[in-house]
């Protein structure tokens, strides 16, 4: 019995986590869709209306749904023991995205 529901536990905070972990990358996502837009594309296309970030966030969603989700079962193993670094890179990957961004913005079009 106490294993029944040790397992049903874990079960549950596995899926807590990959629930908070989808939402980080569309929130995180989705600022740097929401800034890019904002910076990028309406100075060039300006008859494009102003999004919201709630907006920027239905946007993600809808691109997440054509992206690639290869998880590499034709890999060597030797490439595919690092997930820590794959996962930090996941994680940081949008505000690398929005550094450069900002930084590209201020160079060039402030």
């Amino acid at each position: 019995m106490g294993s029944i529901i040790a397992g049903l536990i874990v079960t549950i905070l596995f899926l807590v986590v990959i629930g908070l972990v989808f939402v980080y990358d569309t929130v995180a996502w989705g600022l740097v869709l929401y800034k890019f837009w904002g910076w990028f594309v309406l100075p060039v296309f300006v008859t494009l209306p102003v999004i919201t970030f709630v907006q920027a966030l239905g946007l993600m969603f809808f691109i997440g749904l054509f992206k690639s989700h290869f998880v590499g079962e034709n890999l060597k193993d030797e490439y595919k023991k690092n997930t820590w670094g794959t996962s930090v890179a996941a994680l940081i990957s949008p505000w690398v995205a929005l550094f450069f961004g900002w930084l590209a913005y201020v160079i060039w079009l402030a």
